[in-house]
């Protein structure tokens, strides 16, 4: 394969691989479907550096580091795997503490820049399996003796990937539409989201 068709390739690859839902998905849409798209992209700011981070961890070669130090590799998921079970306990007890009868100025509640970062950046850099990905697609992709430039160039291509695909997952739940349907159904949504992110988070624990 040629430079550009290795490229393409990996973009395919891991636009397939994000699309899959996991607990990034379940963060950004619990964030985007308040309604709050400034959170929202801010939130997806945050995947995409913590995308970033592993991409470039992987070209330094940490996925092969952490395979040789298991500790440190266990301690990062039971990390990754508490802060998703604070994230839908969170979810599970806002819904508690405003039962009623869902109102579109009750809906959404402002959410500092610097948490949404935050929130999206956590989710992401706490998965090590994420950094094992990356080393193994670009391992597989990437021809033996390949120029420094192409390895590069995929981490580009991955963050762009990313980038595009969360922004619009969070543009479309972030339509009006979406956002009043939300407002109706905020209550069995956040149960839902509740206990979905705390199942992936004890999944995580349990099973790595």
């Amino acid at each position: 394969m040629n430079q550009v068709t290795i490229l393409a390739s990996i973009a395919a690859i891991h636009a397939l691989a994000i699309a899959s839902p996991g607990p990034t998905f379940a963060v950004v849409m619990s964030y985007a479907v308040k309604g709050d798209r400034r959170a929202g992209l801010l939130l997806t700011l945050g995947v995409v550096l913590a995308t970033l981070t592993w991409a470039l961890a992987a070209a330094a070669g940490l996925g092969t580091l952490l395979a040789s130090f298991p500790l440190a590799y266990r301690g990062l998921q039971l990390v990754g795997a508490a802060y998703l079970i604070y994230l839908g306990a969170k979810l599970l007890i806002g819904m508690i503490r405003h039962k009623g009868p869902a109102t579109p100025h009750a809906a959404s509640e402002p959410v500092s820049g610097l948490e949404a970062i935050r929130a999206g950046f956590i989710t992401n850099i706490t998965n090590p399996k994420v950094v094992a990905y990356y080393a193994s697609l670009f391992g597989v992709m990437i021809p033996a003796g390949a120029p420094g430039w192409l390895f590069w160039s995929a981490v580009a291509v991955v963050v762009v990937v990313s980038a595009v695909w969360w922004i619009a997952v969070t543009l479309f739940f972030t339509v009006p539409a979406v956002s009043r349907a939300y407002v109706r159904a905020k209550p069995v949504l956040d149960v839902i989201m509740g206990v979905v992110l705390i199942a992936l988070g004890l999944r995580l624990a349990v099973f790595g």
